[in-house]
């Protein structure tokens, strides 16, 4: 008697770790469904389960008729994610522990927030209807792309690590960079700008493009 209660304990506890390892994923937006089955469904079930989405390092979702960004927490694991050409109106992503770089190009997006990235490196961002960013615990940001949207300010003082910069063709009149000593390149060209209206601070080494005389 006691045999058959240990097998049907046991036979419960594996029946309860097969469903909970086969449980099928919910997204919100069909197109992002559709587009991850057609890549990471390695079962061919019809269904993305948590084992293939925590497998998943790197989701390109170009052109797939997208309206949200927010199925992307599914995949904890990703270090790159590229939603460009979508139709994204507002993202707002955070905590992805391994996310090294996000693009979203395109997107007709006019809100971005971003919160505790800590290991990104690599935003872009450009042509889209930006008025506004906020990036938050994102210290590790070496290249920021922002060019074609709507922007007229930019607070850089918590990018330390900035690399690279371009802000070309928004509505930017003034910017300060005196808080981004690693900054090595900086492009502002369509902004009505001229160098004086840069505050550099002690950083005058870096490389200024699209300064009006």
């Amino acid at each position: 008697m006691r045999k058959i209660k240990i097998f049907t304990t046991l036979g419960l506890i594996i029946s309860g770790l097969s469903l909970f390892y086969t449980q099928k994923l919910n997204f919100k937006d069909q197109n992002f469904e559709k587009a991850v089955i057609e890549n990471f469904d390695v079962n061919k079930n019809g269904a993305i389960e948590q084992p293939e989405a925590d497998a998943v390092t790197n989701l390109f979702l170009m052109q797939k008729g997208i309206t949200s960004a927010d199925d992307a927490k599914l995949f904890a694991n990703v270090k790159m994610l590229v939603l460009d050409d979508n139709n994204i109106t507002s993202v707002s992503i955070g905590g992805f522990a391994h996310l090294q770089l996000f693009s979203c190009t395109g997107c007709k997006m006019s809100s971005f927030k971003a919160e505790n990235l800590k290991n990104l490196t690599s935003l872009y961002l450009d042509n889209n209807l930006l008025e506004s960013t906020s990036l938050k615990e994102t210290p590790g940001i070496d290249q920021l792309t922002l060019s074609l949207n709507q922007l007229k300010t930019i607070d850089l003082t918590a990018l330390k690590n900035l690399r690279k910069l371009n802000v070309e063709h928004n509505k930017i009149l003034k910017l300060d960079i005196s808080g981004n000593p690693a900054l090595q390149t900086l492009n502002v060209g369509g902004n009505k700008m001229k160098e004086t209206d840069i505050k550099m601070g002690t950083k005058t080494d870096v490389t200024v493009f699209g300064t009006e005389p």
